[in-house]
C-alpha cells in the first residue's frame, strides 16, 4: 500500500508538476476525486437527459 501511496505521488509530480510538499500537504481523498472525474459527455446520463434526447 506504502508503494501505491509512492507510485501515485511519483505519477503527480511528474505530471501534474506538484513538489512533494505540496502532494503531502494535499486532501489526498479529494485529490483522488479531482483526478478520476469524467467529461460531461462520459458521465452517466441522468433520467431527465433520456427523456429530453426522446423528444428528438
Amino acid at each position: 500500500m506504502i508503494e501505491d501511496f509512492d507510485y501515485t505521488e511519483q505519477q503527480m509530480i511528474i505530471w501534474a508538476h506538484m513538489t512533494p510538499e505540496t502532494f503531502e500537504n494535499t486532501d489526498y481523498p479529494r485529490l483522488i476525486e479531482i483526478m478520476n472525474a469524467r467529461p460531461r459527455d462520459k458521465r452517466p446520463k441522468t433520467l431527465w437527459d433520456v427523456a429530453d434526447n426522446m423528444d428528438k
